[in-house]
């Protein structure tokens, strides 16, 4: 199958790839931090790739609906969607689609722990990093919620690592 005319010119500027057998289906990740990788970017590059590991994304230029188009990524382990002021509680149920989703870091974004606590409910997650403004005892009604619907999932606030830089693990709300 070959690429239209809009997918040569996407695969070609990103990639340097002219024709689609040129690709791998598989990826093993993508990473960028301050990129232009935006909602138009992760169209095309889900219409040709099937498989990926880990997302790694910084200060993009994203919003919820690249975050749709991800659901089609089959083996998603990690996503890491830092820094992004675009990405809000409308992307939760696209984040619940993603069936072998192990770690969500949604720091810097407009997704709070009550947004999580009112959708959230992906089986397949074992920790998820959030920043949360709320006082100690809203925290820890909201986690309390959140570990019995998931009861394997740890939520960190506040971080973006289950390790700190010296090394050490970092504490979830429960555990």
């Amino acid at each position: 199958m070959k690429f239209s005319k809009e997918e040569k010119k996407f695969w070609q500027t990103h990639y340097h790839f002219d024709k689609p057998s040129q690709l791998h289906e598989n990826w093993q990740q993508i990473w960028s931090v301050d990129g232009n990788e935006d909602d138009d970017f992760f169209y095309f590059f889900t219409k040709r790739l099937i498989t990926i590991q880990d997302v790694y994304l910084k200060d993009t230029l994203i919003t919820d609906k690249a975050v749709a188009y991800m659901v089609q990524f089959k083996e998603l382990k990690s996503l890491f969607l830092r820094r992004h002021d675009t990405i809000t509680k409308a992307c939760i149920p696209f984040i619940n689609q993603m069936q072998q989703l192990e770690s969500l870091n949604i720091t810097k974004t407009k997704i709070t722990l009550t947004d999580l606590c009112d959708s959230l409910n992906n089986q397949s997650l074992k920790e998820v990093f959030l920043d949360a403004e709320e006082d100690e005892k809203g925290i820890l009604e909201k986690a309390f919620m959140l570990k019995e619907r998931m009861p394997n999932c740890d939520v960190f606030l506040n971080c973006s690592s289950s390790i700190d830089a010296f090394g050490n693990k970092e504490k979830p709300i429960f555990s």
